[in-house]
């Protein structure tokens, strides 16, 4: 079972730290434009074309991670229309 163990707001600051500081260089060279799903507390990722595909896969590999979507090379993964 899925389990929140963070609150949104810690989610969204540890994921932002997470890829700022760790991930934005090297995804930014070779994944522009996808997504990618940061598990916050162990730092793995996933990168994918579409936001959900990223999740899955990053779930797939981890049992119950607490993940923080970003897209790569833009300041925010979704756009309000």
């Amino acid at each position: 079972m899925k389990t929140r163990r963070l609150s949104r707001d810690e989610i969204g600051r540890r994921g932002s730290e997470i890829y700022e500081t760790q991930l934005r260089h090297s995804l930014e060279t070779d994944s522009v434009d996808q997504f990618v799903a940061i598990d916050v507390e162990s730092s793995e990722y996933e990168v994918a074309e579409e936001a959900h595909l990223a999740g899955e896969k990053l779930r797939k590999r981890l049992p119950d991670p607490q993940i923080f979507i970003a897209r790569v090379g833009h300041r925010a993964a979704f756009v309000a229309r």
